[in-house]
């Protein structure tokens, strides 16, 4: 098929009108990344309930970065290690309020509400998260902003 220079801007023009129509069509890469987070936030709340690191661990890529004002992991390894900790020390859940998607990231707005297993002293730390969708199916990062001062929960676990 030949196309004139007219016909192609034309083509251009058109799809660029369809572009942000087709964004949220189903199967669009936004819908997947909703899903994929609230799924996520689902099987960490279930995971934190039988103790169960790795069923949460497997939503992170080999490579992923895992950050805070408090710690930086990379590489599942780390990270298994830190979710393992926090699993042991805590029963906690992540009580979504809000989600933000734009292309392959999700921010979420939450409240991570957890009790000391040992202690049954309770903790409550609002926090904004942002996860980010590899290639691999996988989050390759996630990065929780919140006020560390108000951490101590999490300050103590990383030391």
């Amino acid at each position: 098929m030949f196309y004139t220079l007219k016909s192609l801007r034309n083509l251009i023009a058109l799809a660029a009108l369809i572009a942000p129509l087709s964004a949220f069509a189903a199967g669009s890469v936004a819908m997947q990344i909703e899903h994929l987070v609230r799924q996520a936030m689902e099987e960490y709340n279930n995971a934190m309930e039988t103790n169960d690191s790795a069923s949460f661990l497997r939503y992170f890529s080999s490579n992923a970065t895992y950050e805070s004002p408090l710690f930086r992991y990379t590489g599942r390894a780390d990270l298994a290690r830190h979710l393992e900790a926090e699993f042991n020390t805590y029963k906690a859940r992540f009580q979504m309020s809000k989600m933000f998607v734009k292309d392959n990231a999700a921010a979420i707005v939450l409240t991570w509400d957890a009790v000391d297993r040992k202690t049954g002293d309770s903790h409550k730390i609002d926090m904004v998260g942002l996860y980010e969708l590899g290639s691999s199916g996988q989050f390759s990062s996630a990065v929780y902003y919140f006020d560390s001062a108000k951490a101590k929960a999490l300050a103590q676990l990383v030391k």
